[in-house]
């Protein structure tokens, strides 16, 4: 990966793998440095997956700390996220999964993970994730994210999440599950 790039961005082409993830191009960007057309296209992705409110979206994934992209030659095939949610979330998360907790830590959350069903256990969801938390291991406090996704939950165990909490009903997902890393 090339962090050198000082606005923030990583770029990743694995040139010698015999995958499929060897024809990806990665990308990581903060909002502010995506052209409208990647937000529009992140957006659209991120609908197609019909598990997010569309309610203020365009505000919420322009309010990302970092964006993540996979395209497969030019099509747009996966996306993920660093998110800055409000207070107001955690704590409702909090509620929904019965935990009882102050918030005085600063965290993240990662989410917004979406891949095209017809390039699915690729390991393009864990790719972006991994170079998201890597993007952010400067961060002192919580990273959490919220899932029903069987894959999903195996990879934030991997790598050092634990579940808290009860399982919970959401609006598009049943038995969610509220997993949290401090770091």
């Amino acid at each position: 990966m090339n962090h050198n790039i000082s606005t923030g961005l990583v770029f990743y082409q694995g040139y010698n793998q015999p995958n499929f993830l060897g024809n990806c191009h990665f990308e990581i960007r903060r909002p502010c440095d995506c052209s409208m057309i990647q937000l529009h296209r992140f957006y659209l992705l991120l609908r197609k997956g019909n598990k997010v409110s569309p309610v203020d979206l365009p505000l919420k994934i322009f309010n990302a700390a970092f964006l993540a992209f996979c395209y497969n030659g030019k099509k747009l095939v996966g996306i993920s996220a660093i998110k800055r949610p409000s207070v107001s979330y955690l704590q409702d998360v909090y509620k929904k999964a019965g935990i009882i907790n102050n918030i005085d830590k600063p965290f993240l959350e990662i989410g917004y993970s979406f891949t095209r069903e017809s390039v699915r256990k690729k390991g393009i969801s864990s790719t972006l994730k991994r170079m998201l938390l890597e993007k952010i291991s400067y961060h002192h406090g919580i990273i959490f994210s919220t899932t029903a996704t069987p894959s999903s939950q195996r990879f934030l165990m991997a790598n050092g999440f634990r579940a808290k909490g009860n399982p919970y009903q959401g609006n598009f997902d049943n038995n969610i599950i509220y997993f949290e890393r401090t770091q």
